[in-house]
C-alpha cells in the first residue's frame, strides 16, 4: 500500500534472531498504524493475565499511517502491557524517531529477554542486535552523547536507570528531550534488557499522488506556520498552559488540592517565565519540521549547575504546581532529571506531590522517610526523592511504582491518591470542567488528558453531565484517529484534512466516518482485552475521592467533578450506550464488533461479557 513500507521487523531477544514479516493491506485498512496497529498486535500476542515484566511480554513501536509524510506528523506510539496498570497501554513520542523508523519498518515488535544488556540497530531495512554493557546503568543524556559518536545521523530511544530497576512509572526517553511517557513502558523494555533502539535515517515510502500531496503539504504547512490564530501556541507552546489552567480552576496544584491559584504565582512557571531562559542550541539545524513547535529548549543554572532541556506543561505543571515548588530553574532541572533518569515526569510529580500532602497532614515521620522533608514547596526534597525512585533505595523504593502502590504499602493517604486504575493523573483538574472527568474514568489506559475533551467548555454545576457525551466521544474518536496516524494534537487539522492526506497518500478512498468507525474498533477491543484480565468496568470506571471534594476556591468553586454520584452513573452509563457497550457491564456487544466489520473480535466480547456478569454476581 501506498504510504506504507508493509513490512515489520520481529527481535526475539530470547533466541537473539531478528525476522521480517509482511504486513498485509488488511491489516492496515483495519488499524490504520501506530495505535491501531500497535493495539491489534498486542491483543493478538499478549494474552491476558500475563504479567507485564516477564518475557512474554511485548513491546511495539509503531509508526502512525502519515508519520513524517505531513507537517507536524512526527508520532511514533510505543505499546505494550502497562507494569504500572496492567492494560494494554499506548504512549506516544515525538521528535524525529518516528520518521526515521518509518523509513524502513511500519512497527518492530520486541519479544523475550536478553541474557545481556543490547540495544538495537535500525539501518537499511534491517536490524541488529548489539552488545550494551558499556550503556547499562548510565544516564539517558550520557548514552546519547555516546550513541550519537558512533551514528552521528541516527535517532535513539532511550531507557534510564529508573527502567534498568524496573520502576513502574519509567518511560521511554526519545532524542533525550521527548518521552512515551505513561504507563512505565520503560521498565518492560528495561526487563528485557534493551538500553536503547538506535535508527539511522531511512527513504520514506512513496504517497500515491505525490504533486496533490506536496501542493497540500506546502499549503498546510505554512498556514499553521503563519495563521495569526495560533501565534501563541507558536510564541508559547503548551509552556504558557498553568496560566490557563489556574485561572479555569484546573490546575493540579498542591496534588490537586488548590486547582485554582492566583495569576501571579501562576506567572512563576507560566510562558513569559519560561522565555526568559530560552535559547536556540548549537546542533539545532535549521529547516522546516514542525510549525507550531510546542516546546522551545531553555538553559537554566540550578545549584551552580548548568543544564538544557525543553519542558512542556504537563511536566512543568506535575513537577512545580504539583509538589507546590514555584521556582522555574529548580522545576526546569527537575525536568532535565527525570529525562536523565527515565521517569515520567506526570507520574512522579504526582507521586511526590502525594507523599508532600502526606507529610504535610502528619501522616508520615521523619524516621520513617530517612531525612527531613517539610512538604509542599520543598526543593531539596524533590530533587532527593526523584533520585531515589530511581535507584529504588530507602523511601524511594516505595514511591518509585507510582501513587497507588505507594498508598497501598504505606497504607495511608489512598484517599487523597490521585489516579484511575493505578494511572497518575495529568495536569487538567476535572472539577474545572462538566463531563470531563467521564474521559478519565473509561480511558483505555487510566488517567489521560488525550482521551477526548468535552464541548462546550461548561463547569459540572450547569447542568447534566449526560448531555455533553456524544462531545466527549467525539474528541475521543479524533484522539484516536490522529494516534493511528501519527499526527499532533497540537497542529489543528480538522478531521476532513486528515481523511484527505491519508487519501492522496494511500491512493485509496478515506472519509472521516470510515476513520471514527475504526476508532471505535479499536478501543473496543482493548476493553475486551482488559475485561478478560482484570477490568471490572462498573467498578474500575471511576474517579478518586479528591474530584469529589467540591473546589475550595476560584471560578470553579464548589464545584466537584460530578453534580452527584448519580449525574455521574447517567453520564457514564450514556457512554456506554452509545459506543456500543453493554449498558450496565461496559463491555463491547458481540454484535457492536460484527456491525463495526470486526467479526473476528466477536466470541471474545461474548467471553468477556460472562467473565464481567460473573465477577458482578449477576445473571
Amino acid at each position: 500500500m501506498y504510504g506504507y513500507k508493509n513490512r515489520i521487523a520481529r527481535v526475539n531477544l530470547t533466541e537473539g534472531k531478528v525476522t521480517y514479516e509482511e504486513l498485509p493491506d488488511e491489516v492496515i485498512r483495519k488499524f490504520v498504524g501506530g495505535k491501531g496497529l500497535g493495539y491489534y498486535l498486542i491483543y493478538r500476542e499478549v494474552p491476558p493475565g500475563t504479567d507485564p515484566l516477564s518475557p512474554a511480554n511485548k513491546f511495539v513501536f509503531a509508526t502512525g499511517g502519515l508519520t513524517g509524510l505531513i507537517p507536524g506528523s512526527s508520532k511514533v506510539i510505543a505499546v505494550s502491557k502497562s507494569p504500572e496498570t496492567r492494560l494494554i497501554s499506548d504512549s506516544s513520542g515525538g521528535d524525529a524517531f518516528g520518521p526515521k523508523l518509518k523509513g524502513h519498518f511500519d512497527a518492530i515488535i520486541i519479544e523475550g529477554k536478553a541474557e545481556e544488556p543490547v540495544y538495537l540497530y535500525v539501518h537499511d531495512g534491517e536490524v541488529e542486535i548489539r552488545d550494551a554493557k558499556h550503556l547499562w546503568g548510565r544516564g539517558n543524556y550520557e548514552v546519547a552523547k555516546e550513541l550519537w559518536k558512533e551514528h552521528p545521523k541516527a535517532s535513539l530511544a532511550l531507557i534510564g536507570p529508573a527502567g534498568e530497576r524496573l520502576s513502574r512509572i519509567a518511560n521511554v526517553i526519545y532524542d533525550t528531550e521527548r518521552a512515551s511517557g505513561r504507563g512505565g513502558l520503560g521498565a518492560v523494555l528495561g526487563s528485557k534488557k534493551v538500553k536503547a533502539v538506535v535508527v539511522e535515517p531511512g527513504e520514506k515510502p512513496p504517497v500515491a499522488s505525490p504533486e496533490e500531496f506536496q501542493r497540500l503539504w506546502q499549503e498546510f504547512y505554512d498556514h499553521f506556520a503563519t495563521d495569526p490564530k495560533y501565534e501563541h501556541s507558536r510564541n508559547y507552546g503548551t509552556s504558557d498552559a498553568l496560566r490557563s489552567s489556574a485561572s479555569l480552576g484546573m490546575s493540579p496544584a498542591y496534588n490537586f488540592s488548590r486547582p485554582y491559584i492566583p495569576e501571579e504565582l501562576a506567572e512563576k512557571l507560566g510562558g513569559d517565565e519560561v522565555k526568559k531562559y530560552e535559547v536556540e542550541p548549537e546542533w539545532f539545524v535549521h529547516g522546516k519540521s514542525c510549525p507550531i513547535k510546542c516546546a522551545r529548549y531553555v538553559e537554566v543554572e540550578y545549584k551552580g549547575r548548568k543544564i538544557r532541556v525543553k519542558p512542556e506543561y504537563e511536566s512543568i505543571a506535575m513537577l512545580g504546581a504539583a509538589t507546590g515548588v514555584f521556582n522555574f530553574p529548580a522545576v526546569a532541572y527537575f525536568n532535565w532529571l527525570v529525562n536523565n533518569l527515565g521517569l515520567d515526569s506526570i507520574a512522579t510529580g504526582a507521586t511526590i506531590g502525594w507523599f508532600f500532602e502526606l507529610v504535610e497532614r502528619g501522616l508520615i515521620s521523619e524516621e520513617e522517610i530517612g531525612f527531613p522533608v517539610r512538604g509542599f514547596g520543598d526543593e531539596e526534597a524533590e530533587e532527593k526523592l526523584i533520585k531515589l525512585m530511581a535507584e529504588k533505595k530507602g523511601i524511594g523504593a516505595i514511591l518509585a511504582d507510582g501513587v497507588k502502590r505507594a498508598c497501598e504499602r504505606l497504607g495511608r493517604g489512598c484517599e487523597f491518591a490521585v489516579h484511575v486504575k493505578g494511572m497518575e493523573s495529568p495536569a487538567w483538574d476535572p472539577r474545572g470542567r462538566r463531563t470531563y472527568a467521564l474521559s478519565y474514568a473509561t480511558a483505555d489506559v487510566g488517567a489521560s488528558h488525550l482521551r477526548g475533551w468535552p464541548r462546550p467548555h461548561q463547569l459540572p454545576n450547569q447542568g447534566p453531565a449526560k448531555e455533553l457525551v456524544p462531545s466527549l466521544i467525539e474528541g475521543r474518536d479524533e484522539s484516536y484517529i490522529t494516534d493511528m496516524l501519527g499526527t499532533c494534537k497540537f497542529v489543528s487539522y480538522k478531521m476532513e484534512d486528515l481523511a484527505r492526506f491519508y487519501s492522496l497518500a494511500t491512493g485509496e478512498e478515506w472519509t472521516v466516518k470510515r476513520l471514527r468507525k475504526i476508532a471505535q474498533a479499536v478501543e473496543s477491543i482493548a476493553r475486551i482485552h482488559d475485561a478478560l484480565d482484570w477490568v471490572t468496568p462498573p467498578l474500575d470506571d471511576t474517579i478518586p475521592p479528591r474530584w469529589w471534594e467540591p473546589e475550595p476556591d476560584g471560578p470553579a468553586k464548589g464545584n466537584a467533578a460530578f453534580i452527584d454520584y448519580n449525574d455521574f452513573l447517567e453520564a457514564r452509563k450514556e457512554f456506554y450506550r452509545l459506543r456500543g457497550w453493554h449498558e450496565e457491564l461496559g463491555v463491547p456487544l458481540p454484535e457492536t464488533m460484527e456491525e463495526l466489520g470486526y467479526p473476528e473480535f466477536k466470541s471474545d466480547a461474548e467471553r468477556a461479557l460472562e467473565v464481567v456478569r460473573k465477577r458482578m454476581g449477576v445473571e
